[in-house]
């Protein structure tokens, strides 16, 4: 039983009234459930350039806007621990250097060089990694630092004359590949794969200060060396046996010696966990994926709200942790990729909005993104939020959410949390509102239930914060975003250096999102309420939320 299971336990228990005047009577909101068509709390699709995007503005007053709030104090700069990925160079080619965008927003930049084996050693024995360190030095004179990926498994990566050592194809799992490989546990592949990885290691790339990060990869029928093993990713423990895949994971600890946080693999791996190597996947466009999974510290307790291990290894260690949310182009709703996102772009600002919330729920640190964003505010606002821990984190946050996995038979899936927890309780209930579809029908959804809710909904919605963020600061602004469903007034219960506390909200059934923000002076040492942040209806409303994030002053 989490903390949280148990204080929800507790406050079952608890019945503290707290008395809300108003000289207002309001009409009661409509009781069914908000009707959502499309997609129309995250705009059209639309492309901003990575160079035209800017920090959103900080507003020091109690306001509230139209639309969702990403803002941040000025004062809040990237973590050492974070990566944006905004551009890919494959090959050894210097003009995509020279293009780098200018960045206008607060971000660390990163270009990602995919460079084949056949690249840096065309000539048997003759390695030369002198491009790729020119290319690397050139990135970071433009503010840019490097991830360096070599690839070596596939016909396509591996040099020509490795023909004469008449390696076998690896045979793959899935029909019809994409690459054709060899099979790279074969004595000779294995051989020179690791006379390759020592002789990087004398290189100096690894040490390089611009380099901020190393990919070892395995083979797979998809493009870039996927996995780390010849087991599926589910089965970390087999990989672990193997033993031409430790020796691959020895190598690589020996070529990066001092500087093993820079390698991230392609795959699961306990043995390379304890080397102090990172992860990456890359699909966190399906929001849905690895719920759960024990493996990354993601677990669903028995109400269905999704958590995260903070035990778990790559999170209590912070260890290089990465995703990719890049696939927006508009060729990912044509029959060239098969549809894979439905047969229009519209719900892909949907989809980007969660999916950004995902991998921070997931608390990544390494974000490959395209070369542009569909929503330019939130992406500056996720380059901030890369990598942060407890201790860091300048803000926390809650996203009132609802899916349904086939995981257990179709069980709910409550919420993306970031320190920020809400739970239903006795005198607290919520329930699951504003439906919005699937544009796909995700592999890992209960069939006949490819849709989301988006917010909850409820007389009195409990939000808790983590007792560390709380404990080093006492000045906070909260920006809680909710759908303006119904006519009726709510307020924000906290509190104050004076007791309780309350500031209030209209609502005026325009339907659309709207963010509220409020800059409080909060006493969560000596609370009387049964949560550290509560919403309140008055006369019978219900508010509609979405989204609660409380942010250090």
């Amino acid at each position: 039983m989490t903390k949280y299971q148990k204080h929800t336990r507790l406050i079952a228990l608890i019945t503290v009234f707290i008395t809300l005047t108003s000289c207002d009577v309001y009409s009661q909101p409509d009781k069914a459930e908000p009707s959502v068509i499309g997609y129309p709390y995250w705009g059209e699709y639309h492309k901003t350039q990575i160079s035209d995007i800017t920090n959103p503005d900080w507003k020091t007053e109690d306001i509230v806007v139209e639309g969702w709030d990403w803002s941040l104090p000025p004062s809040v700069k990237p973590s050492v621990k974070s990566n944006l990925c905004i551009a890919r160079n494959f090959g050894l080619n210097p003009e995509k250097i020279k293009q780098l965008p200018d960045i206008n927003f607060l971000s660390t930049p990163v270009i990602s060089h995919w460079v084949k084996w056949r690249e840096l050693e065309p000539t048997e024995g003759k390695i030369n990694f002198k491009p790729l360190i020119e290319n690397i030095k050139a990135a970071y004179e433009k503010g840019y630092g490097s991830i360096v990926r070599l690839h070596f498994s596939a016909i396509d990566f591996a040099p020509k004359w490795i023909k004469k050592y008449n390696i076998p194809i690896r045979k793959e799992h899935k029909k019809n590949p994409i690459k054709t490989n060899y099979d790279v546990s074969h004595p000779e592949f294995h051989k020179l794969y690791l006379k390759f990885i020592k002789a990087l290691g004398k290189s100096g790339i690894p040490h390089m200060k611009e380099v901020r990060g190393l990919f070892l990869g395995y083979a797979s029928p998809s493009n870039g060396d996927e996995g780390i093993g010849p087991y599926h990713e589910k089965n970390a423990s087999a990989n672990d046996t193997v033993p031409h895949v430790r020796e691959r994971i020895d190598a690589w600890a020996r070529a990066c010696s001092g500087v093993e946080h820079k390698v991230f693999m392609g795959g699961l791996s306990n043995y390379g966990f304890s080397k102090g190597f990172g992860i990456r996947r890359g699909f966190v466009e399906m929001y849905l994926y690895h719920i759960p999974d024990k493996h990354i510290g993601q677990k669903l307790d028995d109400d269905g709200y999704l958590y995260v291990d903070e035990s778990n290894p790559v999170i209590k260690n912070n260890l290089f942790h990465g995703e990719e949310n890049e696939e927006y182009e508009e060729k990912w709703a044509t029959d060239w990729r098969n549809f894979r996102f439905g047969h229009s772009t519209v719900s892909f600002p949907y989809r980007y909005f969660t999916a950004n919330l995902r991998l921070l729920q997931m608390r990544c640190n390494y974000l490959l993104n395209n070369e542009f964003s569909l929503l330019p505010d939130m992406l500056a606002w996720v380059s901030l939020e890369l990598g942060r821990t407890i201790e860091d984190a300048p803000d926390a946050w809650c996203f009132l959410r609802e899916s349904y996995i086939k995981e257990g038979g179709g069980q709910p899936v409550k919420n993306f949390e970031r320190w920020v927890y809400q739970r239903d309780s006795l005198g607290y209930e919520t329930k699951p509102v504003a439906k919005v579809e699937h544009p796909i029908e995700m592999w890992m959804v209960q069939p006949g239930k490819y849709y989301d809710y988006v917010a909850r909904r409820g007389h009195k919605i409990g939000f808790d914060v983590n007792d560390a963020f709380l404990a080093s600061n006492k000045k906070f602004a909260v920006k809680i975003s909710y759908i303006d469903m119904g006519i009726g007034k709510w307020s924000l219960v906290y509190n104050g250096e004076k007791g309780i506390e309350k500031r209030g909200i209209k609502c005026e059934n325009t339907g659309k999102v709207k963010t509220a923000t409020f800059l409080i002076n909060g006493d969560f040492k000596n609370k009387t309420t049964p949560f550290d942040l509560e919403l309140h209806g008055e006369n019978g409303f219900e508010p509609t939320i979405s989204f609660l994030r409380i942010v250090k002053i």
